[in-house]
């Protein structure tokens, strides 16, 4: 879930129809957190790719309840041919949730989240502060782990 260790900034569109349309022309950056509000709640879709594929190849569908974040679905929107159906899986994660995982949304600057990442050094996974990580410059997701920070002179 890369998405939680990138800084987004919100977009916010009236419906999930709005959502899939941007979605599906490009006309979104993988920083940006697509939000509407439905019936069934408030929901963003955001990128959940490299920080290099600005084209939402692969979407997390959140839902905010209560002030916590839970990703709900991860949709390949890539594949999806046209914005209808892209708009019909957005609306049917709003009632399904197919799966409801808590999440973080960093939303604006980074201060305290705490995120999984990826060591650019040696490939192991571990969990870190986000705003420690930045200072390495890494691709969204990655950083370098305690371990292999000795080998970094900042």
């Amino acid at each position: 879930m890369y998405f939680e260790t990138v800084e987004h900034k919100i977009k916010e569109v009236q419906t999930a129809k709005e959502a899939a349309e941007l979605i599906h022309s490009g006309k979104v950056i993988s920083y940006e957190a697509i939000n509407w509000k439905s019936n069934n709640g408030e929901f963003f879709a955001v990128s959940d790719t490299h920080i290099d594929d600005v084209a939402f190849g692969e979407t997390a569908i959140l839902k905010k309840d209560n002030d916590i974040f839970y990703q709900i679905e991860s949709i390949t929107s890539a594949w999806v041919k046209t914005p209808e159906e892209l708009t019909k899986l957005f609306k049917e994660s709003e009632i399904t949730e197919l799966f409801k995982t808590k999440c973080s949304l960093i939303i604006g600057k980074a201060t305290t989240e705490k995120a999984n990442f990826t060591c650019g050094c040696c490939g192991d996974w571990f969990h870190s502060s986000v705003t420690k990580q930045l200072k390495f410059n890494q691709d969204s997701g990655y950083g370098i782990c305690p371990k292999c920070e000795r080998f970094y002179t900042f």
